[in-house]
């Protein structure tokens, strides 16, 4: 198993997601620099809870904007990093088609990342997450 280097940058794709934020304060809290991947940093209101957990913990955050169906959108994010928890996926509460608007729109999602990752000579090890989001208790 490949030691990671905790003075290295860890990224974080959807670093405001549920999952992502949990992530995000434990890196934090470990003194990590974390590479918060988002769709769009100018809207820091989508990820303000993320900033009031950096004032208290010993790590940084930095964001970067990426899309996670933009090829090569994770290079700036990813570089240096040694880490990489993938945990962006597309969500909508109202889906006409899941396989065009969820499953497949993650499954390229996953492949631009791990792409990137092959790419990326600093890139040691990358965790896939995935979640269900429920709505109404019912799982789509």
């Amino acid at each position: 198993m490949k030691t990671i280097d905790k003075t290295k940058p860890v990224l974080v794709t959807g670093a405001n997601g549920y999952v992502a934020s949990w992530i995000v304060k434990k890196l934090l809290e470990d003194g990590i620099t974390v590479h918060a991947a988002v769709r769009d940093p100018s809207k820091k209101e989508k990820y303000a809870h993320l900033d009031k957990l950096a004032e208290h913990a010993p790590g940084t955050i930095k964001y970067f904007a990426a899309d996670l169906l933009k090829e090569g959108s994770y290079a700036e994010a990813m570089a240096g990093c040694e880490l990489v928890y993938h945990t962006a996926s597309p969500f909508s509460l109202s889906v006409k088609d899941p396989q065009k608007e969820l499953i497949d729109p993650a499954l390229n999602g996953t492949a631009n990342v791990l792409n990137e990752a092959n790419k990326t000579e600093s890139v040691k090890r990358v965790v896939v997450t995935s979640s269900c989001c429920c709505h109404l208790h019912r799982c789509y």
